[in-house]
């Protein structure tokens, strides 16, 4: 019930449809934005994939679950002998999912129409991708090292809601 009130609500909003791999996984409407925070609904249509942990370019966002649910993996340090620890969470309705700048995660599995309310401060960065790279050195076997790689595009997200068509013509998913 509360993802068809959900479906229906955000017709009406800025869409903006976010792919990985050539597929959606995030659908995006923009809510408006109060006390220095931007406020939008999120529909997971999919999991982040095949993509590396990564971090936002905000100070500080949260994602409260509204309905489905989700399995996130998240970045605990980097260990120089074993490489990557982490741990793997279960965002259901109702849990608050904070995340800082430092933050390192990915989205593992959703459950199918996964609704978040999600709010950010300003973005202070570009967004970026932490990856195991591992060194290729025959004489001396080397634990995988990390490399941060930053997104080159700095603009696309600024006030995209302006030009954005509504959910019900952006090409959604069907619920």
């Amino acid at each position: 019930m509360l993802k068809k009130l959900l479906y229906k609500l955000s017709a009406g909003r800025p869409c903006r449809l976010i792919h990985s791999n050539d597929r959606p996984y995030l659908e995006r409407y923009y809510l408006g934005q109060f006390l220095g925070m931007t406020f939008y609904l999120h529909r997971f249509v999919a999991c982040d994939g095949d993509r590396a942990l990564h971090d936002h370019p905000w100070k500080f966002c949260a994602a409260l679950c509204l309905s489905g649910g989700y399995r996130e993996k998240r970045l605990l340090w980097f260990n120089p002998e074993t490489g990557f620890d982490t741990t793997i969470r279960q965002i259901r309705p109702g849990r608050l999912n904070i995340i800082r700048i430092s933050n390192f995660h990915q989205i593992l599995e959703t459950t199918p129409d996964t609704w978040t309310l999600f709010a950010h401060t300003p973005k202070v960065k570009s967004w970026g991708f932490l990856d195991k790279i591992t060194p290729h050195d025959a004489d001396q076997p080397r634990p995988p090292q990390p490399q941060y790689q930053g997104d080159a595009d700095t603009t696309s997200h600024q006030q995209w809601w302006r030009n954005a068509p509504l959910g019900r013509d952006a090409g959604r998913a069907p619920l």
